[in-house]
């Protein structure tokens, strides 16, 4: 979820995504949300060239009312973004209990605390072998999901307010 652009690292998700159909012979579709961006050429004829092209949905932009539903029946929310300022699309399937597996680069691994799966997001083997740990594993699945619950806790706007009046009561 997010816009398909190329700092996001789509053509990276969807090279794992072949990675698992092949080795593990998964049933899971690949869905991408968002609108087009930046570098998306290259995203199409990824998607096009696929050997598993239809097992690959491109939704394009969703609302919000559309966005929750398919967090919260994700098997796996896959974010292995190279760089964002907040990472916001994390703390969201985090919310709703579904597990994570992002890059463990930029404010990812800050936002996603121990809630989430981390790979490298040049590698799209890393990627495949985070998200077949989620797919396969339920004790990591569980434990993840256990942390991430918690983990959403520490950016609520009520601890976010308690901070902003610490730091006016303090002064610092």
């Amino acid at each position: 979820i997010g816009r398909l652009e190329e700092r996001k690292n789509v053509v990276r998700i969807i090279e794992a995504f072949e990675i698992l159909k092949e080795k593990l012979k998964i049933p899971h579709k690949l869905v991408l949300a968002g609108k087009r961006g930046y570098g998306y050429e290259k995203i199409r004829f990824t998607i096009e060239d696929s050997r598993f092209k239809n097992d690959i949905e491109e939704l394009g932009y969703i609302s919000e009312e559309e966005k929750w539903p398919l967090l919260r029946n994700a098997a796996v929310f896959v974010f292995p973004s190279h760089y964002e300022g907040f990472g916001i699309p994390v703390l969201e399937a985090q919310s709703v209990g579904t597990p994570v597996v992002t890059a463990e680069v930029a404010s990812l691994p800050e936002i996603g605390g121990t809630g989430a799966v981390y790979v490298d997001p040049d590698r799209a083997e890393s990627i495949a072998e985070g998200i077949q740990l989620v797919l396969t594993n339920e004790g990591v699945r569980s434990d993840i999901i256990e942390k991430a619950t918690r983990n959403v806790g520490r950016f609520s706007w009520a601890s976010c307010a308690q901070g902003i009046f610490r730091i006016l009561l303090d002064g610092k």
